[in-house]
């Protein structure tokens, strides 16, 4: 019992009020930390946020070669062993993209205007060469930079193919050695097609000729 007394003496119970305003502390803090919960938990959860739709139009590009045609304007009286003519080839993009492309030829026997045709087949006495050069006179073609020719296509100084054959190029898809480059829209060259005929053509010849076919192939480069 005095052990009691002396214990309250030295440490003495809190009073009602005291003990009232330590629950008030407990309670105060409790708020406080739950508080802070409450806010930490806003600032990681709420995100203000947007969105935005963009609409656009995907537009495929064009391939589009136009040549002018090459006519060939015989001399009065007609050609003759040992003669050439020529015609220039003009080549445009009119397309949006730029494309490459190659020429082929081929070659077929027809009948004379006038006359009684001769017995031989005139298109083994030509020789056809497809050259860098805009101007395109007899004289300019012969100094001109070649950039196909009929002598390496039949193994013979003069013949043409029955069948098209590429002359400038490959038409084969991608690009290929020879292929000419034009430029989308505003590429264009002169190309000039030079045709001999054989010096040593005999009278069988006389009063024939043949009609030559100049295919151009065309393929988009961009990806290619």
């Amino acid at each position: 019992m005095m052990d009691e007394l002396l214990e309250d003496m030295i440490d003495p119970a809190p009073s009602r009020q005291e003990v009232a305003r330590r629950r008030r502390g407990w309670a105060t803090g409790s708020i406080l930390v739950l508080a802070a919960v409450g806010v930490t938990s806003l600032t990681t959860s709420a995100l203000f946020t947007d969105q935005d739709s963009l609409t656009g139009t995907i537009s495929t590009g064009t391939v589009v070669l136009t040549a002018g045609g090459a006519q060939f304007t015989m001399p009065v009286g007609g050609l003759a062993p040992g003669g050439a003519v020529v015609a220039p080839l003009t080549v445009d993009n009119v397309g949006s993209l730029e494309l490459r492309y190659a020429v082929s030829v081929s070659a077929a026997t027809t009948t004379p205007a006038t006359g009684t045709a001769g017995s031989g087949d005139l298109r083994t006495q030509l020789r056809a060469r497809v050259l860098q050069d805009a101007v395109c006179t007899l004289d300019s073609s012969a100094a001109a930079t070649v950039l196909g020719d009929t002598q390496d296509l039949v193994d013979s100084e003069f013949g043409l193919p029955s069948a098209l054959t590429a002359i400038v190029g490959d038409p084969a898809t991608g690009a290929q050695t020879g292929d000419r480059v034009l430029a989308g829209v505003t590429g264009t060259e002169t190309l000039c097609v030079r045709v001999d005929m054989s010096r040593d053509s005999d009278n069988t010849f006389q009063n024939t000729a043949a009609e030559l076919t100049f295919q151009l192939d065309s393929e988009q480069t961009v990806n290619n």
